[in-house]
């Protein structure tokens, strides 16, 4: 084994990690969220950014929503990983000025999420 292989491993090792940390981390955080009131929101709009690694690339399709408690204004962000920038670009367009459920603390409206599971009825995308 050379040097070039033991870096390969290195660094896939790190993004599997990184992975099964951040799916850990969204489940964890779904979770406690789905006791959280639900309020309707909207889907301002969205943009695609590519992350390159040494051996490959993949694709987050970043949406910004709005929301309103208690006529306050609020807004937040929900991320999606993609392998595919087309299939990236696909979900953001789908979804650019639709409605969604948004999930908010009680005890703090500006922290909130989105949970997939809440948006069944009203995204005509689930991929």
């Amino acid at each position: 084994m050379d040097a070039d292989d033991i870096i390969t491993a290195l660094v896939l090792g790190g993004a599997v990690i990184l992975a099964v940390r951040g799916l850990a981390w969204n489940k964890l955080k779904a979770y406690g969220a789905r006791s959280w009131p639900l309020t309707q929101g909207t889907i301002e709009f969205g943009t695609v950014i590519e992350h390159r690694t040494r051996y490959f690339s993949y694709y987050s399709a970043q949406l910004s929503y709005s929301y309103s408690v208690n006529g306050e204004y609020y807004s937040g962000f929900y991320d999606k990983f993609f392998f595919r920038e087309s299939s990236a670009q696909k979900f953001v367009d789908e979804l650019k000025g639709k409605p969604a459920f948004v999930r908010h603390k009680t005890s703090a409206a500006e922290t909130s999420t989105i949970l997939r599971e809440d948006q069944q009825s009203v995204w005509p995308l689930q991929s």
